[in-house]
């Protein structure tokens, strides 16, 4: 199992996808914990979390401004944006700070290929690295 013992913080506004999105990741050894938007987001993550799976289009904070805000408290921590969006050149130069951008649409695999990365990267990992949109 790709996951055991890490901690995933999945923030999705909607309780399908957080359900649904949690499920595969425990199926393969994680911990999980949901919360339904970036507020409730950056108040779970101060407690341990090893990579958040966050959509963008969401109340009170988006995927954009909690990856910015996380970042600034969290600079190691991988963030992984897993969204449907088109997004705009602005949301691009912030979104470079992900650790990786999934199409919600992919194979679920493809997300898993991505948080067995981030788990595994997690000492090594830093932002600011070439980012691309995986499972277009």
């Amino acid at each position: 199992m790709i996951g055991s013992a890490k901690r995933v913080l999945v923030v999705n506004e909607m309780k399908t996808m957080r359900v649904r999105s949690a499920e595969v990741k425990e199926q393969e050894g994680f911990t999980v914990a949901r919360v339904c938007d970036g507020v409730q987001g950056l108040y779970e993550m101060r407690q341990h979390i090893d990579v958040v799976v966050t959509d963008h289009h969401m109340p009170r904070l988006t995927g954009l401004d909690l990856l910015l805000q996380s970042q600034m408290a969290w600079p190691d921590l991988p963030v992984i944006l897993f969204s449907d969006i088109e997004w705009e050149e602005t949301e691009l130069m912030e979104a470079r700070e992900a650790f990786a951008w999934v199409r919600q649409s992919s194979d679920p695999g493809v997300l898993l290929s991505m948080l067995a990365l981030a788990v595994e990267q997690e000492v090594k990992w830093k932002p600011r690295h070439a980012v691309e949109w995986v499972g277009a």
